[in-house]
């Protein structure tokens, strides 16, 4: 699912990364700026309590409760913006003059602050409360004067701002995530426009060349670099064709005249025996020389153009037919269990050559009396074509040699014939196909599974 694909890959993680640390980023200066503003409030909160308690101070002591009442209809008015409560008390703490009706029951905090918790209703304003901060001051004629001011739109201007603030860093890591599922959304469809170019170039198709027309900045730069490392290697494997058509046009000839005299000299001789074996020879060089050419050309250049649907059974088939007679030569049991599969888009040829060059090996190494056998089956949507013998097997350690060309295993060399080209030849084919070769241990000998996918390339 393409938003699987999206949230596991590398651009992602990346940008996930770095939203986390863009939050957190955005977090402490939201905090830092979250406790300035907060200060700078209370600060001023403070001092217009302390310019309030010192004007009624003054008003107080030069004029008395008259005095205390006027500056209470001046400044504890409805019209003011910040709503302010003023109290005068003697020595007994009852009221003297002000819009408070008592002292009220206060908790102390440090430097003197007062807090506490009130419903008030002055005059035909509205109700006011509950929340209020004052401060005080013990006159030295005994009594005390407050100022009360209402802690209500310090409350809630405190939450504006942090609500705020909290909003935008959730803001920012929500933006951040969608930004990065765009960005890395992109990412991968282009990254699968490039894969796409390559697997066709793998498959054997060197003309094709990665899309640059919408691409821009470093996906462009990497697009063209590709696309001229593909232009060197295309004219690298042309190159390489045209020595092979040179080799196979210089060199193949002369052999097959150099076979054909060597026939007729068995034919006229008396010396069949030595004639035989250069013949022999002969033949074994032509066989390497065309499993060579055959083995290039399956790797390189365009052999897909060859493909058609297939009927995998069939060809398995018509494999155990030709080889069936070479079992029971040398007794061998050939067991075949080939189920009914779909058809795949591969070139029937070639792997027909790559399944007769597994059973050839089987029997060929099998030793007498032995068992081989040829099974067929689908799984996972691949075709797995599973060919087993009880010969001497390959050790762990050589299984991936021997897919390279001309790696023999030593016990084989002198015994059984060969150019060890067989199985590279398969690799080969089955890798052309899009699938995969296994080698493991069958206790005893060797099985060998290929996985060619249902829609191969």
């Amino acid at each position: 699912m393409i938003l699987n694909r999206i949230f596991n890959s590398f651009t992602f993680r990346f940008m996930s990364g770095y939203v986390a640390g863009l939050s957190i980023t955005v977090f402490l200066v939201l905090a830092v700026i979250y406790t300035l503003i907060s200060r700078d409030y209370f600060t001023q909160v403070h001092k217009t309590i302390y310019d309030e308690l010192n004007a009624l101070t003054e008003t107080y002591e030069r004029g008395g409760a008259p005095a205390v009442d006027e500056f209470v209809k001046v400044h504890g008015g409805p019209d003011r913006l910040i709503r302010f409560f003023f109290l005068v008390v003697d020595e007994d703490f009852k009221r003297i003059a002000g819009n408070l009706d008592e002292w009220p029951e206060s908790r102390q905090y440090r430097d003197g602050w007062l807090g506490f918790d009130l419903q008030v209703l002055s005059g035909d304003w509205d109700e006011v409360g509950t929340e209020f901060v004052a401060r005080s001051r013990k006159l030295p004629t005994g009594e005390t004067v407050m100022v009360a001011r209402h802690y209500a739109d310090v409350i809630n201007s405190a939450k504006l701002v942090s609500g705020a603030l909290t909003r935008s860093m959730i803001v920012t890591i929500i933006l951040g995530t969608i930004g990065g599922a765009i960005v890395a959304g992109r990412m991968v469809t282009r990254i699968d426009h490039m894969n796409q170019s390559l697997r066709r170039i793998m498959s054997g198709d060197l003309t094709e060349r990665i899309d640059i027309y919408d691409s821009h900045g470093d996906f462009r730069r990497l697009a063209e670099n590709l696309n001229q490392m593909l232009d060197k290697i295309e004219q690298l494997m042309l190159g390489m064709r045209q020595v092979s058509d040179n080799i196979a046009h210089d060199l193949r000839t002369p052999l097959t005249r150099l076979r054909n005299k060597l026939s007729e000299l068995h034919a006229d001789t008396g010396e069949t025996e030595q004639v035989q074996a250069l013949i022999d020879e002969a033949d074994g060089l032509l066989a390497t020389f065309s499993a060579l050419l055959r083995i290039a050309q399956v790797e390189s250049g365009n052999p897909r153009a060859g493909f058609a649907d297939v009927d995998l059974k069939v060809i398995l088939l018509d494999v155990i037919e030709l080889y069936e007679p070479l079992a029971l030569d040398k007794t061998q049991s050939l067991d075949v269990d080939l189920a009914s599969v779909p058809r795949i888009h591969g070139d029937r040829n070639l792997l027909f050559q790559a399944v007769a060059n597994l059973v050839d090996n089987a029997i060929k190494y099998t030793p007498e009396q032995g068992a081989v056998s040829v099974r067929l089956w689908e799984q996972q949507g691949q075709l797995i074509v599973d060919v087993a013998d009880s010969g001497p097997g390959v050790l762990p350690a050589e299984r991936e040699k021997v897919l390279q060309r001309f790696y023999r295993v030593e016990a084989s060399r002198s015994e059984h014939p060969g150019n060890g080209l067989g199985l590279s030849l398969v690799n080969a084919v089955v890798k052309l196909h899009g699938g995969s070769i296994q080698l493991a241990e069958n206790f005893p000998g060797l099985r060998v599974s290929l996985r060619i996918p249902l829609r191969a390339g």
